[in-house]
Order: structure tokens, then C-alpha cells, then sequence
């Protein structure tokens, strides 16, 4: 499929081509210990689970405010989630997570043909796949603005979008050093396609989508966390 991209970043730093370890071996048992901290670090939260599909492969859309924010996701779904990763996290401590995790490696700043190989596949296998379309943490809680690559993905694999809305991350490291959990909630709204109209979506129809599937996640947040999106 030959599509418009939009302008590429500067490239990441990190330059080794990771691999996706698809068989993810400790995945049920790194899920198993994200509940627990749920439930014990966390006054948590989650609603919408009907708004899952059951079956079939669909993109995980997140706001992005905080480390916890695909963590807190992850274990939560009832369904196997693979998470889109930046590549940094395997030049770190965190690399025995995210390897045996089954996260997907991803170069930021560039068109990640690998990143997007390994994604389709695994939509096309029926996983959920969760992606955070801002690329980056908001400094100030607030949705900054998307970048193209989640409606790239979604265009080129005919794949569903599930935007879940996550509030309250930012509170769990200084709410445990009072010694109280922190209020995280997660809210997961209506599935949704990106219609093309039948065309091949260029650089500007993918810019379009993009902010189509941001304001369906902004709808989901408290309007101070709408930023760009209000």
C-alpha cells in the first residue's frame, strides 16, 4: 500500500534494531503482578470494559501523562495486549520487561517499517495492539498534538480503534510518600474505524483522521485534559 508519510523527525539516538520477541513468554505472569499493584498501590478504576471486543485485532489508543499509563492498561483489558514501545526501554533496566513483555520495539522520529511490520502482524493475529498516538509524554497532563502514525496503521490494517482515557498516574509515586494511593482511572470508550472513503489516504487525509480519533479520545477526559483536543 503506497501512501503519503508524514515529514520525518530527527532520527531516535539508539540506533540497534531491536527484535520484537513475539512468543512473549512472561507476559501472564508480568500481568499477574501489574493487578497486584493495582490493588495495592492504587485506589483503581476502570470502566468500560463492555466497549472491549471479544475477539479480533484492534489499536489500543492511550493518552500519555505518565510511566503507569500502558501499565496500567495493560493487565486490564480481559484480552492480551502488545504495547508499542519506543526503543529506549531496551537500552534501559527496563529491557527484561518490554523483551519478555512481547512489546514491539519502536525507532520515534522515523517511518519504523520493522515497528509497523511487527504491529500489522500482530493485528492481523488478533491482538490488541496499544499505541499512544502523542509519541511523548504531556508535560502538562493535557493531550498535546497526535502524530500520524496510529491513523497510518489503522488505514493500512483496516483495524478498529479503542481510545481509553487514563487520569491520575502522575499522583501514585507522590501519593505512596504520604503513605495513601493515588485516585487512577481508566475509562474505555466506544470502538470506532477511520473511514478513508475508499481513497488512499495522502499525508493531509491522515492528519485529518488523526485529530477525528484524538477528539474521540478528548471526549473521554475532564476538559482541562483536552489541550489541543478541546
Amino acid at each position: 500500500m503506497s501512501v503519503s508519510l508524514p515529514e520525518i523527525k530527527p532520527r531516535s539516538r539508539f540506533t540497534r534494531r531491536w527484535s520484537w520477541n513475539k512468543r512473549a513468554p512472561l507476559r501472564g505472569f508480568y500481568n499477574a503482578c501489574l493487578r497486584l499493584f493495582q490493588r495495592t498501590l492504587m485506589d483503581y478504576c476502570i470502566t468500560g470494559l463492555e466497549n472491549v471486543p471479544p475477539s479480533g485485532g484492534a489499536i489500543v489508543m492511550i493518552n500519555h501523562i505518565n510511566f503507569w499509563d500502558p501499565l496500567v492498561v495493560m493487565p486490564s483489558l480481559g484480552r492480551d495486549v502488545i504495547p508499542m514501545t519506543k526503543v529506549e526501554a531496551w537500552e534501559s533496566p527496563l529491557r527484561w520487561f518490554v523483551t519478555y513483555y512481547g512489546a514491539i520495539p519502536v525507532h520515534r522520529g522515523e517511518v519504523d517499517t520493522a515497528a509497523i511490520r511487527a504491529a500489522t502482524e500482530a493485528l492481523n493475529e488478533g491482538f490488541l495492539v496499544l499505541i499512544s498516538p502523542e509519541g511523548t509524554r504531556s508535560p502538562t497532563g493535557a493531550l498535546i498534538r497526535a502524530q500520524e502514525g496510529m491513523a497510518y496503521l489503522a488505514t493500512r490494517t483496516n483495524a478498529p480503534i479503542l481510545p481509553v482515557a487514563i487520569q491520575g498516574t502522575p499522583d501514585i509515586f507522590p501519593s505512596l510518600k504520604r503513605l495513601r494511593r493515588a485516585r487512577v482511572q481508566v475509562t474505555v470508550g466506544p470502538l470506532f474505524t477511520l473511514d478513508t472513503g475508499g481513497q488512499r489516504p495522502d499525508r493531509a487525509m491522515l492528519a485529518q483522521l488523526t485529530d477525528y480519533a484524538m477528539r474521540r479520545l478528548a471526549a473521554l477526559l475532564p476538559p482541562h485534559m483536552r489541550g489541543a483536543y478541546a
